[in-house]
C-alpha cells in the first residue's frame, strides 16, 4: 500500500450512544393540557402571591384517576389532565423540597459529547404521579428514540470512522428521575439490555426524609401561612411525593428506630392509601434489588441534612421533627447498639441537603462525592465534568473537585424560605474560620447583585458553625453562593415572600 499522501482526518471525542434526560421532582414545566396554561415552572408570582398560587395549586392536586394510575394505565390510556411541556428553564423553589436549577447546563454538556444534537432527548414527566406510571412512559419513550437514533447512525457513512458499535442509550437522572428510570428498566428487561450506563444524581433510592416535613407542613405551623398549607394540600393527593418517602429505619424513638407505616405518615398529614402502595414497593427493593445496568451514581455529600425524624405533639397534631443524623445498621440489617447502654447508634451521615448519602450512593460500586446541594447539582461543574466523562467512558472518580484539604464546606438555608423584613440566618458548616471565604446573595431571577455579607463563628453551636444574616429588600427568589477558595462553589436558592397576612 502506498504511503497516505493527503491530511488524516482528526475526530472529535464523542459517543456514538443516544442519551435521555431525566429530571427530578418539580424539574418538569407543567401545563393544563386543555387549555395550555402553565401551571409549574414558569411565573413565580405562584409562589409568591396567595391569589395567584392559590388556584394554581389546586389545579395541581391529583385527582383519583391521577392517584390510581400505575403502570398499566401508562400502557393502556395515559392520563391527559396535566401535559409535561418540557424540562425547567429557570430557578425553582418550593418548602422542604427547597431551590431547584434548570437543566439548561445539562443539556449543554450532552449535544456537546453526542454526533448530533438530535441523540440527546429530554424527558419531561408529570412528576406528580407515581414513578411506576412514569416509568413506563419513559420505556416507551426511549426505546423509541433508541430507535430513531439507530436508524439516523446507520444512514451516516461519515460517522462509520467513530466506530462500528450499535448505539445504546445512556441515561442522565437527577433526583426522581433516578428511581423513574429505575422503573422503567425494570419494567422493560430489553431496554435495560440496551443501556450502556444510567447516571444518577442524588436521587433517592432509600427515600428522603423531606418527603414527611412536606406531608406535615401544615402541623408544623410554618410561615407564610398560605404557602405552605397549599403546598401540604398538594402534597398529601401527589403519588410522586408519597413515592419518597423514607423506607429505612428514620423515626426515632428514643430507645428504638422503626420504619414508618402506612398509619404514620397519615398521622403527620399524608395519604393512607398512597403511602401503603409506596411503601410496599420499598419493601419489594429492600428484598428483591435490582440492579441498573452500569450504574454510576454521584453524591453531593457535607451538606446539613435531615436524616431521620422525631414525633412531637402540637395542640393535638403530630408533627415531624427532622434530625441530622441516621442509625447505624450492620450487614445482617439489624440496629447497632452501643455496647453499654443499649441505644441504636447515631451518626451524621450528611447528604446533599435533601438526600442522605447512604440512600444516594446504593446500587453503585464506587459513588462519585461532591460538595453541592440536590436542587444545584445539576449546574455543579464538577458534576457536569464527570457526566461528560462517562458519557465517553472515561473512568470515574470518587471525588470531585480538588484533592482532600481535610474541610467539608456546607451551606444551610431557611428550608421554609423567609419573610419580606425579616432577616434570613445562612449556616457555614465544616469551616473552622471565615478567614478567604466568601458569602455572597443574588437575586436568582434578575442576577442583580448583591453584597458579600460577613460570616461569624455562631457560639451558640459545637460544630464550628459559621453564621451570618440576610434581610432581603424586596420578595424574590435569590441565590446563596458560599466559596472557599479551594473548593467549587456552593449554592443554594431561597424564596422571600411579602408579609404573612394569611388568617386561614
Amino acid at each position: 500500500m502506498p504511503p497516505y499522501a493527503g491530511v488524516p482526518p482528526v475526530f472529535e471525542d464523542r459517543t456514538r450512544d443516544a442519551c435521555v434526560m431525566v429530571p427530578g421532582i418539580m424539574g418538569s414545566v407543567l401545563q393544563d393540557a386543555a387549555t395550555g396554561r402553565t401551571l409549574w415552572g414558569a411565573d413565580l408570582a405562584a409562589l409568591t402571591g396567595a391569589l395567584t398560587g392559590e388556584s394554581l395549586f389546586a389545579a395541581l392536586q391529583a385527582t383519583e384517576e391521577e392517584r390510581a394510575a400505575d403502570a398499566g394505565t401508562a400502557r393502556t390510556a395515559p392520563v391527559a389532565r396535566i401535559r409535561a411541556a418540557g424540562l425547567l428553564a429557570k430557578p425553582w423553589w418550593l418548602p422542604v423540597f427547597e431551590g431547584l436549577d434548570p437543566y439548561t447546563d445539562l443539556h449543554k454538556v450532552l449535544t456537546g459529547v453526542v454526533l448530533a444534537p438530535e441523540a440527546v432527548a429530554p424527558f419531561p414527566y408529570d412528576w406528580r404521579l407515581a414513578v411506576s406510571y412514569n416509568g413506563a412512559l419513559l420505556a416507551r419513550a426511549a426505546r423509541a428514540h433508541l430507535t430513531r437514533w439507530r436508524e439516523q447512525v446507520a444512514a451516516r457513512s461519515d460517522w462509520r470512522a467513530a466506530g462500528e458499535r450499535v448505539p445504546r442509550l445512556v441515561f442522565v437522572a437527577h433526583s426522581m428521575g433516578g428511581l423513574v428510570v429505575r422503573a422503567a428498566l425494570e419494567q422493560d428487561p430489553e431496554l435495560a439490555a440496551d443501556t450502556r450506563a444510567v447516571i444518577t444524581v442524588g436521587t433517592p433510592f432509600l427515600g428522603s426524609a423531606k418527603a414527611v416535613l412536606a406531608l406535615n407542613l401544615a402541623h408544623a405551623q410554618a410561615r407564610p401561612t398560605w404557602l405552605q398549607r397549599r403546598v401540604q394540600a398538594l402534597a398529601a393527593t401527589l403519588p410522586g411525593v408519597h413515592d419518597l418517602l423514607p423506607g429505612y429505619r428514620c423515626l426515632d424513638l428514643g430507645l428504638d428506630v422503626e420504619r414508618l407505616t402506612a398509619g404514620d405518615v397519615a398521622r403527620f398529614g399524608g395519604d393512607r392509601d398512597l403511602a401503603e402502595r409506596s411503601l410496599d414497593e420499598r419493601a419489594r427493593h429492600r428484598e428483591n434489588g435490582f440492579a441498573l445496568p452500569g450504574h454510576r451514581a454521584i453524591v453531593g455529600d457535607a451538606q446539613p441534612t435531615v436524616q431521620t425524624f422525631h414525633e412531637q405533639q402540637r395542640a393535638g397534631l403530630a408533627v415531624a421533627e427532622g434530625r441530622h443524623y441516621a442509625f447505624d445498621i450492620d450487614d445482617d440489617r439489624q440496629l447497632l447498639r452501643d455496647p453499654a447502654t443499649g441505644i441504636p447508634a447515631r451518626r451524621n451521615t450528611y447528604g446533599d441537603g435533601t438526600v442522605h448519602t447512604p440512600s444516594a450512593a446504593v446500587g453503585a460500586q464506587a459513588p462519585a462525592y461532591v460538595y453541592g446541594h440536590h436542587g444545584t447539582l445539576m449546574c455543579h461543574d464538577s458534576v457536569l465534568r464527570q457526566i461528560r466523562g462517562i458519557a465517553l467512558e472515561r473512568p470515574q472518580g470518587t471525588h470531585l473537585g480538588p484533592g482532600d484539604t481535610g474541610l467539608r464546606p456546607g451551606l444551610e438555608v431557611p428550608h421554609l424560605g423567609g419573610t419580606l423584613g425579616e432577616p434570613l440566618t445562612l449556616t457555614v458548616t465544616g469551616l473552622m474560620t471565615p478567614v478567604g471565604v466568601s458569602l455572597t446573595v443574588r437575586s436568582a431571577t434578575t442576577g442583580r447583585p448583591g453584597h458579600p455579607l460577613t460570616l461569624r463563628p455562631d457560639p451558640d453551636r459545637t460544630d464550628h458553625a459559621l453564621t451570618a444574616r440576610f434581610t432581603a429588600d424586596a420578595p424574590d427568589l435569590y441565590r446563596v453562593t458560599l466559596d472557599t477558595g479551594t473548593h467549587p462553589p456552593i449554592t443554594q436558592l431561597v424564596l422571600v415572600t411579602p408579609p404573612d397576612t394569611s388568617t386561614r
